[in-house]
This record gives C-alpha cells, structure tokens and sequence, in this order.
C-alpha cells in the first residue's frame, strides 16, 4: 500500500469509514465518482457491499455517472463542529442515484427555498478541513 493510501485509509478508520470503501476515496482525491456493482447482475451499491443475490465474489468498482435525483433532505439550523458555523443553515441530502442506490451528501449552489424533491442533481468534490475529499451534490445547470 502506497504511503497515500496509508494516510487516506487512516482517516477514513478515524472517521469511522470502511477500509473496503478505500477504492472510493482513492476516487474521489482524483474527481471521480465510483460506485460498487456486481459482475454478474451489475446492480450498484454503496457504500461497499455484496450482491443480495450474487454474494461478493465478483464485485467491482466501477465508475458512475455522479448524477440523481433528490429524494428527501433536511435542513440542518445547529453547527455540531465550528467548520460549519459559518455554512448554517445547510441541506443534508438523500440523493437517489441514477445507478440506484441512495447516497448521503451535502447540497451546495441551492438556495434553501430552491430545494425540491425530485431536482436532479450531480456530484462534486470538496476538499474538508480534514484533509478528506468528498462528493457532495448541487442542482444540474439547466
């Protein structure tokens, strides 16, 4: 393991994250979206997982578009760390991806009266404070 992948692996344990989830992360530092799926049926999964029908045994990362629809949020008006002081209120998002899982994320670039369930929606990367990269979601231009 590269001394990259060592140090994003120790934070994502330190925040409670997967070490099967490390393909993701890796992603994400290079502006990818990726997702798991099963060799055999391709059903996509996150965050890493086993087919419910096919087990594991030929699961992979592959890339995904990114891309979904918003299926419920909250508003979120209380800063649990000082980093978000400055950004209450915020959206806390359930995105439905194109490729059919849910995925939990921030949303940016949308006024809080603009939010409405079913607006697409596409990935971004944002660097934290913690030095992990991570997708959060912002309304597709259009």
């Amino acid at each position: 393991m590269s001394d990259h992948a060592s140090e994003l692996l120790t934070r994502i344990t330190a925040l409670g994250g997967d070490v099967l989830d490390l393909p993701f992360w890796q992603a994400c530092r290079d502006g990818r979206f990726l997702l798991h799926a099963c060799g055999v049926c391709g059903r996509h999964y996150w965050p890493a997982s086993r087919c419910v029908v096919h087990g594991d045994a030929r699961m992979r990362w592959v890339a995904a578009s990114g891309r979904g629809t918003l299926y419920t949020y909250t508003v979120m008006h209380h800063a649990y760390t000082a980093a978000m002081k400055a950004r209450t209120p915020y959206v806390v998002a359930v995105v439905r991806l194109d490729e059919g899982p849910y995925f939990h994320s921030g949303l940016i670039d949308c006024a809080l009266d603009d939010v409405a369930i079913g607006m697409r929606l596409e990935a971004t990367m944002i660097e934290h404070d913690n030095g992990l990269v991570a997708p959060v979601f912002r309304p597709v231009p259009g």
